[in-house]
């Protein structure tokens, strides 16, 4: 047990708060919560379905607040092009590529719900720093400086957590529209079990014969000659091969995040042993990082999902999904 002297009381209560942000933060699944399978089976009246070609090139699909997959596969090295992780639309039948969306959408709203429970986390640690610091001051312990260097830094969390939380309502927002029903934003889903990759990836042939025999390139070449036949298939290549390559880097920072994650578990875990009051802090701190790692793999395995899924619509085969066939 804490002793409850004056200046242990406000860390304790600071710290009782914490843990229950842990529980109220996390993203859970209500009984009526919606899952990525019938999100992806209710799409038929969508306007970008029937619209022209014409009007729908003219509002393009706005990138994910939270995925970025292509600069998560290349570690945020190269300049980020929001063009790299949307597919090309062209490339896909209008039902294939508003079914990517929604897949897209849906793994933004379960991100956003990891960043603001870690924000949370966040936002409590700081607390506990400023409020213990102010006690001390009271003490003449630590000077006024350090209150407000610390005080500043609570400030910064709570703008970060504030923003989290226009996230949350944001991404489930764009769901919404993805699912063309605005008027009426989906409050709680149920976290998608994704199926394991296959251990040995397609070959590049192998994927384009299919695609260029697909419904989306057979009805983009008709009535065209053979130049124009040779592009698509250009394009087709092009893209396939940047998702087959996206695929290989990302199965080599999921190693990266697995090792980080486990260690973060054991910290958390020797955190949790300490009863010292100066612990207090580290134990918070350690629950936060602990929560931004498995943010950090679920956008790894969502970004793998959804590659998986858009090479199967480029070849007419089904999305990559618990609820269908794997690739």
């Amino acid at each position: 047990m804490f002793p409850l002297h004056s200046e242990a009381m406000p860390i304790t209560v600071a710290l009782i708060f914490l843990i229950c942000l842990t529980f109220v933060a996390s993203p859970r699944a209500a009984p009526e919560a919606l899952d990525l399978g019938r999100a992806l089976s209710e799409l038929d009246a969508h306007p970008r379905l029937t619209a022209s070609p014409e009007i729908v090139a003219r509002f393009p699909r706005r990138a994910s607040l939270y995925l970025g997959c292509h600069r998560l596969a290349f570690t945020d090295s190269q300049t980020p092009d929001p063009d790299l992780d949307r597919p090309n639309q062209a490339l896909l039948t209008p039902l294939a590529a508003q079914r990517l969306d929604v897949m897209e959408r849906f793994f933004d709203v379960l991100l956003a719900d990891l960043s603001f429970a870690t924000e949370s986390e966040a936002m409590a640690v700081a607390y506990i720093q400023f409020d213990r610091a102010r006690v001390r001051q009271e003490l003449g312990q630590v000077s006024e400086l350090r209150v407000l260097e610390l005080e500043a830094v609570y400030q910064n969390t709570l703008h970060r957590r504030a923003a989290s939380e226009t996230g949350q309502q944001l991404t489930r927002f764009l769901l919404a529209q993805a699912l063309g029903r605005p008027e009426d934003p989906v409050r709680d889903l149920r976290e998608p079990v994704l199926p394991a990759p296959p251990e040995v990836p397609p070959d590049l042939d192998s994927v384009l014969a299919l695609a260029l025999a697909g419904e989306a390139s057979r009805a983009l070449a008709e009535g065209h000659g053979p130049a124009d036949r040779a592009l698509i298939e250009l394009e087709l290549k092009q893209r396939i091969t940047e998702l087959l390559l996206r695929l290989r880097l990302l199965t080599s920072v999921q190693g990266s995040a697995r090792t980080e994650s486990l260690w973060r578990d054991i910290k958390l875990d020797e955190s949790r042993t300490l009863y010292d009051l100066e612990a207090a802090a580290d134990l918070g701190y350690s629950m936060s990082q602990q929560t931004g790692s498995r943010m950090q793999e679920q956008r790894i395995a969502y970004c793998q999902a959804l590659t998986w899924a858009e090479l199967n619509a480029l070849s007419d085969r089904p999305l990559w999904t618990a609820d269908e066939q794997e690739p």
